[in-house]
């Protein structure tokens, strides 16, 4: 039989053994607070992870603590198969930090059956702070990926996205709008077709008098890539 704590008190010794605490302090001074932050690398808690057996109720137990590298391998050891919607949704308004929605993002919610749908329900929630990081993020993953879009999901993605980048840029949206752009960035790399979705978007924007020098550089920024991979 599993003994849960057993098996939580020995990944707290390995995180120990790998604990940086340089790393630590530099995430402390730039206001990344946990209550605890053995500042392990990602490639070295992947190798802890890898240790141990994918389960719901150890990474439930690793997520509730309030521990980067906890959350980290939460994202790492919990079986997709069971997780639920309304489990994931809880999950993004449990997220503290950018760096765990990136890891929730691409190792647990790209894994799930309905991930495109998640990414919808998520990229509406407006007022939730990482909702709608989380939905570009996971796009993002399901590019890298070689995923498409179904028609219909592709127009909510390209308005979703549009919306983010014509709005007005601002600390508190800056991780928002960089995961939208990142993950036009990815969605324009598919077909050709997809990267004249994507600068089409944008004629409005550019013709516009208000047009900002930012969203110029975005669309400067997109074109060169999208050049640069055909």
């Amino acid at each position: 039989m599993r003994d849960l704590q057993e098996e939580l008190r020995t990944i707290r010794k390995q995180l120990r053994l790998s604990m940086n605490g340089v790393t630590s302090t530099s995430m402390r001074e730039k206001g990344v607070t946990y209550k605890l932050n053995f500042g392990v690398s990602y490639p070295e808690i992947k190798e802890i992870a890898l240790q141990h057996e994918p389960d719901a109720d150890l990474a439930e137990a690793l997520w509730a603590e309030d521990v980067r590298e906890f959350k980290i391998l939460a994202t790492l050891l919990r079986p997709a198969d069971s997780f639920s919607k309304e489990e994931a949704m809880r999950w993004v308004r449990e997220i503290p930090y950018l760096e765990i929605a990136e890891h929730c993002a691409r190792n647990l919610f790209a894994r799930l059956p309905y991930r495109e749908l998640l990414a919808l329900e998520l990229v509406g929630d407006a007022t939730d702070r990482f909702a709608r990081t989380v939905a570009f993020l996971l796009w993002t993953a399901l590019f890298k990926q070689g995923e498409r879009l179904q028609a219909s999901h592709a127009g909510l993605f390209l308005d979703a996205a549009m919306r983010v980048v014509a709005e007005p840029g601002s600390d508190t949206r800056l991780g928002e709008r960089l995961a939208a752009v990142q993950a036009l960035k990815y969605y324009g790399r598919g077909p050709e077709e997809a990267a004249r979705q994507v600068l089409d978007r944008f004629e409005p924007l550019l013709a516009a008098a208000d047009e900002s020098a930012e969203t110029q550089e975005i669309y400067n920024e997109l074109k060169f890539e999208f050049e640069y991979y055909r």
